[in-house]
């Protein structure tokens, strides 16, 4: 798999098309609008000047997209070529059933562009497909990438992608919510680095109800009842505390 295609301008693409290089990849983009990423470190082509026979595809564009893309590549390309997306939670059945052999990777991470990627070593990657030649193909170039990678069906990749926005997207959130509070008061927020650092560093596999700290853990309603009154003129944010109370407290006593 020497020579690759990546189609999209997004964030994952940015970074998809500098590592497959890094790897020594022959890497074309293709962009419907060239301009707004002729600065990208990759020959960038319109679809129909690309002038080899890609050996791989990748979709790297919104989710919505992957099926109207893949019916298009099907008016340019031979149906063996392999045509992968990049989604966590879309199926590859998405794909065109032009192409004979569709998959996805997806790197576990939230990645924008202009903010490169430490080391892609420790970058989790999952993969499927939808025969076993190109599972191997995608385990390959997983393993080349990545020293974590993880073979996993459509149910399962969407199960934990499901899993990632409420580890991730939902938790970034929650730090907004906490950045609003400080600012409120004039604490800087850099006062609770440490304990965020602290809180993630100290998950390691185990379930994290058993290290769950705070009121509602310990069962302390005085100090919940004073977060509320605290809360008074942010009702969205007090319903929010009060549920999560609840579910700590539920889930503590199971």
């Amino acid at each position: 798999m020497q020579n690759i295609v990546v189609i999209g301008a997004g964030n994952l693409a940015w970074h998809l098309v500098v590592v497959l290089q890094d790897l020594g990849k022959n890497v074309v983009l293709v962009s419907r609008q060239p301009d707004t990423v002729a600065d990208w470190p990759v020959p960038v082509q319109q679809l129909a000047e690309v002038a080899f026979t890609p050996d791989l595809i990748f979709l790297a564009v919104p989710d919505d997209a992957i099926e109207l893309v893949s019916t298009n590549l099907s008016y340019s390309f031979p149906d063996r070529i392999p045509i992968v997306h990049t989604s966590g939670a879309t199926p590859i059945s998405r794909i065109d059933p032009y192409f004979k052999q569709s998959g996805a990777l997806w790197p576990i991470r939230s990645l924008r562009q202009g903010e490169p990627v430490g080391d892609w070593r420790d970058l989790p990657l999952v993969y499927h497909a939808n025969n076993t030649a190109l599972a191997q193909v995608l385990a390959g170039l997983c393993g080349e990438l990545s020293d974590l990678t993880y073979a996993l069906d459509d149910e399962q990749r969407a199960r934990l992608h499901l899993a990632a926005v409420f580890s991730n997207n939902f938790v970034t959130w929650l730090y907004q919510i906490s950045h609003e509070l400080c600012a409120e008061q004039q604490i800087p927020f850099e006062t609770l680095l440490p304990i965020i650092r602290n809180t993630a560093m100290k998950q390691d596999g185990t379930a994290p109800r058993l290290t769950q700290t705070g009121a509602a853990a310990r069962g302390d309603t005085a100090t919940i009842a004073h977060h509320l009154a605290l809360l008074e003129e942010h009702p969205e944010y007090a319903r929010l505390y009060h549920f999560m109370s609840n579910l700590i407290r539920e889930g503590i006593g199971k």
